[in-house]
């Protein structure tokens, strides 16, 4: 066979090798284009040596190890053959994507991950280091230049967590795992996690990044770590020399062996601090950076440090987590949001109390708010609390407006329950969600002797042979239901200016209508203007690198996407938007016809959560 022939066959097998590797890795990218940037992103390991930091209570474990002398000789060969084809292999190479150089096609990005079934705590603390990243250079915390920062959330949220995802996915930077390529990865970071298997599919991604940073609060889970008086070092014994930057970080290379679970065994930097919430630990880095969050990531901080140190009070909580939590508050959070996505814990005696209310609650919907209230009777003393009792009730039965009446007797004595002349009293208290516009429940308890803020108020109401608990909690209930105005529907707060693209437009012409008006989607119509589908960016920019820049965009779009009718209440485009993760709702009136666009700022909007919204 002849040296021509040998070259061509030669190629022939490489292309299929990293066709196949592209096909078992779901290589977003497609075409020729591909191949050749798979040839290109071949890396040499270096050598490097690790070194310990510790100041104060912080404990900063800094680690760094390599792969071994033969990966390297392997990696060197590699790139060598790929470096070195002759003038007529490099003539046969596949074609770039018209005006579209294969270099381009990389997204460079660091990316933030944290342990499956996420609560508060962790979603925080990853979009806190995102916003750090974004700007600060993971390694060197220097000014970087504008590599994003992604936050990639495992499988599984706390359901309290979820719906405050549905609301904010938006304003957040999430990414889906599946839109990102692991070679794109430069950091990563790892929050509230010290397990590789805790992070779920993300842990495939830490042999191929170039550092990775771990923060965590739980100091229990060290035990993997070495002790201070060693040097760090990796499984094959390989060492390196440590540097410490100007604000006494280290940062070096890592050997990223995933074979072991444990985080802190791969690391480049671990942070493990004595706090009460992971979140802290970045929002305090997010402070001497001065970094100004906004207000919804303020909120959401918050909302981490409250999880997490149960609003202060358990025993695991540091002025630390004060001052951090004071902070976020000083820089726009939102008492709104707080309370409205907000949870705190009960004790073992208003759990009990919690337990006989879920079995008796009653719920109706009205005017599309559910309405749900419970009296709970034969309790003898008073039992102080039920403020929280009865928030926990207004979550889990999922209510617009909830009101719990618990009797006891004036002296507390069962005795005197018993008997004819014990005076009976009903502790009567009421929550509204932020959502539940139009009531007022400091005008309906003050009626009764009570008070307290709009949302939130009580009364103690005495009660008499003719004038029962039942009566007291029933005329409450009914005063509520008469301030509950008419539901705002569709119609009435959508935008109907829509940016749309004809079933007819090229997925070039319709690409740049996307970034010209910087939106990831947007309703298909025909020409009389009738809703056909919706169109996402990423599908546009999925055609574009298969070279299919011409065809029409009624190939790509999404003709199942769910629409509502102008008349659509809003409690209804809220439950579409928890359930089927829709962001953009397109309004059709009967006969399809595009009217109008609901999205989820419009949404917040009604809700008053924010005051840049």
């Amino acid at each position: 066979m002849n040296n021509s022939c040998h070259h061509t066959y030669f190629q022939f097998v490489i292309l299929l090798v990293l066709s196949l590797r592209i096909h078992q890795h779901h290589h977003p990218y497609g075409g020729c284009a591909a191949f050749q940037y798979q040839i290109r992103t071949i890396i040499s390991s270096s050598t490097t040596t690790t070194t310990r930091s510790t100041k104060s209570s912080s404990i900063v474990l800094l680690q760094a190890s390599t792969t071994s002398n033969n990966n390297n000789n392997n990696n060197k060969a590699t790139a060598t053959s790929s470096s070195s084809s002759s003038p007529d292999q490099q003539k046969n190479q596949p074609s770039q994507l018209p005006h579209q150089p294969a270099a381009q096609l990389s997204e460079p990005c660091n990316v933030v991950f944290t342990h499956t079934n996420a609560d508060f705590d962790s979603l925080a603390a990853a979009v806190a280091l995102s916003l750090l990243w974004s700007h600060q250079d993971p390694s060197t915390n220097r000014k970087q230049k504008k590599i994003p920062t992604h936050v990639v959330l495992p499988r599984g949220m706390h359901p309290v967590v979820q719906r405050f995802v549905a609301f904010h996915k938006h304003l957040l930077p999430l990414r889906g795992f599946k839109t990102i390529r692991s070679e794109d990865v430069h950091a990563i970071g790892v929050v509230d996690a010290q397990s590789a298997n805790r992070i779920g599919r993300g842990q495939s991604w830490l042999k191929d990044a170039r550092s990775i940073h771990v923060f965590d609060h739980h100091d229990g889970q060290t035990t993997t770590a070495p002790s201070s008086s060693q040097p760090l070092s990796s499984s094959n014994n390989n060492t390196a020399t440590a540097t410490t930057s100007n604000n006494n970080t280290t940062n070096n290379t890592t050997n990223n062996d995933t074979s072991s679970s444990s985080l802190t065994q791969m690391a480049t930097e671990l942070i493990i601090d004595k706090v009460g919430s992971v979140t802290t630990l970045i929002v305090e880095r997010l402070k001497e950076a001065g970094i100004q969050p906004a207000p919804h990531e303020a909120t959401l901080f918050v909302l981490g440090i409250r999880a997490d140190t149960g609003g202060l009070v358990y025993d695991s909580t540091t002025i630390r987590d004060a001052r951090a939590l004071l902070w976020c508050m000083e820089h726009g959070a939102s008492q709104n949001a707080i309370s409205e996505f907000g949870v705190a814990r009960l004790p073992p005696e208003q759990r009990q109390i919690l337990n006989i209310a879920l079995q008796q609650t009653q719920t109706t919907t009205h005017r599309g708010l559910r309405l749900s209230s419970v009296l709970i009777q034969e309790q003898g003393d008073y039992v102080a609390g039920l403020a929280q009792v009865c928030e926990e009730m207004m979550g889990l039965t999922d209510s617009d407006v909830f009101l719990l009446g618990a009797t006891h007797t004036s002296s507390g004595s069962k005795q005197k329950k018993n008997n004819n002349n014990s005076t009976e009293w009903i502790s009567l208290i009421g929550r509204a969600t932020v959502g539940a516009m139009g009531v007022n429940l400091n005008a309906v308890l003050s009626e009764w002797g009570g008070g307290g803020h709009p949302k939130a108020a009580a009364a103690a109401v005495r009660c008499n042979e003719t004038f029962t608990p039942e009566d007291v909690l029933n005329l409450a209930y009914n005063q509520v239901k008469q301030q509950v105005p008419e539901q705002l529907v569709a119609s009435s707060f959508m935008s109907e200016k829509v940016t749309t693209v004809s079933t007819e437009d090229t997925v070039e012409s319709a690409l740049q209508l996307y970034k010209e008006q910087k939106i990831k989607s947007a309703p298909v119509v025909d020409s009389n203007g009738f809703f056909m589908g919706s169109l996402k960016y990423n599908d546009l920019v999925q055609a574009m690198r298969k070279s299919t820049s011409s065809n029409r965009v009624k190939g790509l779009m999404r003709s199942t996407a769910a629409t509502v009718l102008p008349d659509t209440s809003l409690a209804e485009l809220e439950y579409l938007i928890m359930t089927k993760g829709v962001g953009r709702l397109p309004v059709v009136d009967e006969d399809g016809l595009l009217v109008g666009l609901v999205t989820r700022t419009d949404v917040l909007r009604q809700h008053d959560l924010y005051d840049d919204i």
